[in-house]
């Protein structure tokens, strides 16, 4: 009989990190001892020590998905192997999977699981347990106990069968965000489109011998959320995919209709449940908006990413401006919260671009979003493209890299000691007005009314003045690019900048206040009936401070 084994896995976690808690219920469904510890910031690197110790597990999995924090999880690999140097640590995620030359060499890590992870993890923990070779566990590159030599097993080459791998673990009680009980789900790996140039999905993928995503089925994403609903009260689905649409629209409608009627088997009441996606902008029309209404979402991501055609080009997006027009004009007519990013600055932006998406951003004024510029990830065609054009500054696996245009990169500098220096505000309002624009359209659903109603509008006006101010902090900034000398101008702007923002995030919190304490109080009106009574009252609005 195998031996059962105890593994420790590790990742960032502000919401469910559905690639550890994927590997986690696989393990779980052989019989290993799983633990799931989050680590999103140096504040939990005591505590999760604290609970390595107490654990003493056999296998450390850490999953370093995201680059920007390669160092801490680093750091905190280091500090494991001092504890328990006998210890497997194994790494997976995007990051290791292209940089796991570097990993293995430089620092405290045995092995690295490139691509997926569920078949690789498996077959690594029962060789671990049970003292087997290593040589032929695919997707596996580790150091040889014998001479420390880097050794570098096959790459499965195709996608794993999605219906077959157990649903997530899930936490005993459900997470809570934007006030009601939440999950976060994919029905889908990979992107029909991985060819953007800032992304790493494409190289993710590029061993598979077939298409660069695969997807579940409607029953199978309808059974996951049938169980969450009834077991665990979860009213409010994120969908963490890639694109939440496919490059068919008809095959998008079919396929959301097929979801559609699932729901409907599995006895999930539509009218109770809430859905945040995101999609490309030529993936929607008509139809498809109607359905996405129906089945609830009252909230798009919508991946537009440039508002003009030559940075769309040179993004490798392959949408139009038309496109994210038509989108833009179908979604503003629904009850859903719209929000969208723009890389305005990327290596071969031009001011002309820089002033395509000021506009488009004055014309959408009423929306929120973040802009900024597209960062470099290992195994992205961005990071072959700067240095191949000698464009790449900075120190691995931090990279910073030069905008070739002298006129944009002074001005992306100059944004930089703004809108994104150390400790600026901008980037907590935006994510904060975000997550209002979605909410405020969460309670039109689920509490229909008066106070609801007036809690969007105070929604849609903070964020209209809150962009307004962001618009004209933009203009002034771009006003120095001409100038030789500016650290005074800046100076000023910013201390302008963090009292205005640090206002509207005040705004933004009190208004976060008058949401959760609507919503604790609306459940309990809804649920006796008298929902108008509470919507129409101004004495309870007083009393509860709504």
């Amino acid at each position: 009989m195998k031996g059962k084994g105890k593994i420790l896995l590790v990742g960032a976690e502000d919401e469910e990190n559905l690639a550890i808690r994927y590997l986690g219920a696989e393990l779980q469904k052989l019989g290993h001892v799983v633990k799931i510890i989050p680590y999103s910031n140096y504040n939990e690197f005591q505590g999760v020590l604290k609970e390595f110790k107490e654990f003493n597990p056999d296998i450390v999995a850490v999953s370093m998905a995201f680059q920007s924090l390669a160092t801490m999880f680093l750091d905190l690999i280091q500090k494991i192997k001092e504890i328990k140097p006998e210890v497997h640590v194994t790494v997976g995620g995007h990051f290791p999977t292209f940089e796991f030359e570097k990993l293995l060499k430089f620092y405290d890590i045995d092995s690295v699981i490139r691509f997926e992870g569920e078949i690789p993890l498996v077959k690594l923990v029962n060789a671990i347990i049970n003292n087997q070779s290593l040589d032929d566990i695919p997707n596996l590159v580790y150091k040889s106990y014998e001479n420390g030599s880097v050794k570098e097993n096959q790459v499965i080459t195709s996608f794993p069968d999605l219906d077959n791998l157990a649903f997530p673990l899930r936490g005993v009680k459900p997470q809570i965000r934007l006030g009601e009980n939440f999950a976060t789900m994919v029905t889908s790996r990979g992107c029909f489109h991985s060819r953007c140039i800032y992304c790493c999905i494409g190289a993710f993928h590029q061993f598979k011998s077939g298409l660069p995503y695969t997807l579940r089925t409607p029953e199978n994403v309808a059974r996951e959320m049938g169980e969450l609903y009834h077991n665990q009260k979860i009213r409010l689905f994120q969908f963490h995919d890639d694109n939440f649409l496919l490059p068919s629209k008809k095959r998008s409608y079919h396929r959301l209709n097929s979801l559609k009627k699932s729901l409907l088997k599995e006895k999930v009441e539509l009218e109770d449940i809430a859905l945040l996606i995101k999609t490309r902008p030529d993936g929607v029309n008509e139809g498809i908006i109607s359905l996405l209404e129906e089945m609830g979402t009252v909230g798009v991501f919508l991946g537009v990413e440039n508002a003009s055609t030559s940075g769309l080009k040179a993004l490798a997006r392959f949408s139009t401006e038309d496109d994210i027009n038509y989108s833009l004009k179908l979604l503003k007519d629904r009850d859903m919260g719209v929000t969208f990013n723009l890389l305005m600055f990327h290596p071969r932006a031009t001011l002309e671009e820089i002033n395509n998406n000021i506009y488009f951003m004055k014309k959408n004024v009423s929306l929120a979003f973040d802009f900024g510029r597209a960062e470099i990830v290992a195994g992205s065609p961005l990071e072959k493209l700067v240095k191949r054009k000698g464009l790449l500054r900075g120190q691995w696996p931090h990279w910073d890299y030069r905008i070739h245009d002298d006129a944009v990169e002074k001005l992306f500098r100059l944004n930089a000691l703004t809108f994104y220096r150390e400790n600026s505000l901008y980037p907590k309002l935006s994510h904060k007005l975000i997550a209002l624009s979605y909410r405020s359209e969460l309670l039109q659903r689920f509490y229909p009314g008066n106070k609801s109603k007036k809690l969007k509008n105070k929604t849609k006006n903070l964020i209209i003045a809150s962009n307004e101010f962001t618009l004209d902090s933009l203009l002034q900034i771009y006003s120095l690019v001409a100038e030789s000398v500016f650290k005074e101008e800046i100076d000023i702007l910013s201390e302008k900048m963090d009292f205005f923002y640090g206002n509207s995030i005040k705004k933004a919190e009190e208004l976060e206040g008058q949401m959760l304490r609507f919503q604790m109080v609306g459940k309990q009106f809804q649920e006796r009936g008298v929902n108008d009574y509470f919507q129409n009252s101004p004495t309870l609005a007083r009393i509860f401070r709504i």
